[in-house]
């Protein structure tokens, strides 16, 4: 659950590209950062246009399919709770459409694809 930019949403990993860093980079740095996973980033899943926190600032979001390679879990500064969900539980939880669209691409295989 987010408390800086989202306060009270549940969230995926998330944050910004970096000068010079690829999206790609950036997805894996945001893992680490986050949650003490090292991931390898596998698929491009989607890209979608939102507003992010409070001040409803516009962003580009480019989400990723993601294996976990290492690290040891943790919860971040960033956030104020964790959970790990069963495909029948992702209902029970208030996400935002776009990434409920990513989960539902992940689970069907739909939508995967190379960048």
């Amino acid at each position: 659950m987010a408390s800086e930019h989202a306060p009270g949403e549940w969230e995926s990993v998330s944050g910004r590209v970096e000068s010079g860093e690829s999206p790609r980079a950036a997805a894996r740095r945001e893992a680490l950062e986050e949650t003490g996973l090292d991931v390898e980033v596998l698929d491009l899943l989607d890209t979608f246009h939102f507003y992010r926190g409070p001040g409803r600032e516009e962003a580009i979001g480019l989400s990723f399919r993601c294996r976990v390679k290492g690290g040891q879990l943790r919860l971040s500064a960033e956030h104020t709770a964790s959970v790990w969900v069963t495909k029948d539980e992702t209902g029970t939880y208030a996400l935002p459409q776009g990434l409920l669209r990513c989960i539902g691409m992940v689970l069907d295989g739909s939508g995967v694809r190379s960048c």
